[in-house]
């Protein structure tokens, strides 16, 4: 079958196009264990996209709409959300982090609870690790008969933690392909039905009237089997990548001084690990990793020239000095314990060299 022509004309042989997306959507719900009469899925060109359409979507809804954003949410989520308050005639308040990185919707007023109408958050923070407890989150806004549409931004989770759907009666759910190996242009928003968007774009009738272009069928095939498979080997990668952070984090453990902190919490995903070495730059450690061939990151977009430092760590209330000292490691499926052993050599080298 050809999937180069529009899936979205009414022509004999858009019809492969279009069924191909079908099966896609199909697949991607199954994979997530998401009943297909349960919720659709809206493909974009990035995350960044999906959270646009997610946010902006449930706030243009009402005048005057407050959003309550998790304190440690990527841009993408965080952003729109601002850009509402600030330009919109909406409101925005911070649903704010323990020093665990747990979401603490008890340090939030009661009022602003029961008025926000979005509730967006991040399931697995990119900087930390630190897995958001949804289930409980929904519980807590159930007790205080909140109405707020859930936003989950799951693009660190998804086919890496399991994403509970069911349990947290979660409304919108926006995923990645890029992160799980997929095409780099391609994401995607699962809306439960019954929820209700403004759309951001404008200017055609496709994808329900809710995301106006042509849908890259090519591309969405592609994230579809990059989604089944790593959804179906996600316990075993997971069980992998564990055995490797572990490594990671009793390497640092037998370390003479300077003690590298480990800032992710204990239960974060296997997936990421930050830590710190106090009195040496993240961003200039970074570099002389990277001189080495060893990539990581610091603990956010920041740098030693900018001055500026994490949010999410700053959230956590890790002290601005330490923040500074913040790295990052990323873990992948390419990933063995051979890198683990290379990263701890060059980092101590690095560190001693300082």
């Amino acid at each position: 079958a050809c999937y180069a022509v529009n899936p979205h004309a009414s022509g004999r042989s858009s019809e492969p196009a279009k069924r191909a997306l079908l099966l896609a959507e199909r697949d991607l719900l199954e994979g997530l264990g998401i009943p297909t009469e349960q919720a659709r899925v809206l493909w974009t060109a990035s995350g960044t996209e999906a959270n646009n359409l997610a946010t902006l979507g449930v706030l243009r809804r009402r005048d005057g709409a407050l959003a309550l954003v998790d304190a440690g949410a990527h841009p993408s989520l965080a952003e729109p959300c601002r850009y509402h308050a600030r330009r919109e005639g909406g409101a925005i308040a911070d649903l704010p982090l323990d020093p665990d990185g747990a979401l603490a919707l008890a340090r939030v007023p009661r009022q602003a609870v029961a008025a926000a109408a979005l509730v967006a958050v991040t399931h697995v923070n990119n900087e930390t690790g630190a897995i958001a407890d949804l289930v409980g989150l929904r519980d807590g806004l159930r007790a205080q008969a909140a109405p707020a549409t859930l936003l989950v931004d799951a693009a660190q989770s998804f086919g890496k933690v399991a994403i509970p759907w069911a349990a947290a009666e979660i409304d919108l759910l926006t995923l990645s392909a890029r992160k799980i190996g997929g095409p780099a242009a391609v994401a995607a928003l699962v809306v439960r039905r019954g929820t209700v968007l403004e759309p951001v774009l404008h200017g055609g009738g496709q994808q329900h009237g809710l995301r106006p272009g042509t849908v890259d069928v090519v591309g969405v095939i592609e994230a579809a089997q990059a989604a089944r498979v790593a959804l179906a080997e996600q316990a075993d990668e997971a069980r992998r990548v564990g055995v490797l952070n572990h490594a990671l984090r009793h390497g640092l453990a037998q370390w003479a001084p300077p003690q590298p902190v480990i800032l992710s919490p204990p239960q974060a995903s296997p997936w990421i690990l930050a830590f710190a070495i106090p009195g040496r730059e993240g961003a200039v450690v970074m570099r002389l990793l990277a001189e080495r061939d060893i990539v990581i990151g610091t603990g956010s977009a920041c740098s030693a020239e900018s001055g500026r430092t994490s949010h999410v760590l700053k959230a956590m209330g890790v002290p601005t000095a330490l923040a500074r000292s913040a790295l990052r490691v990323s873990f992948g499926r390419d990933s063995t314990m051979a890198h683990v052993e290379a990263l701890l050599q060059a980092l101590r080298g690095v560190v001693d060299a300082y």
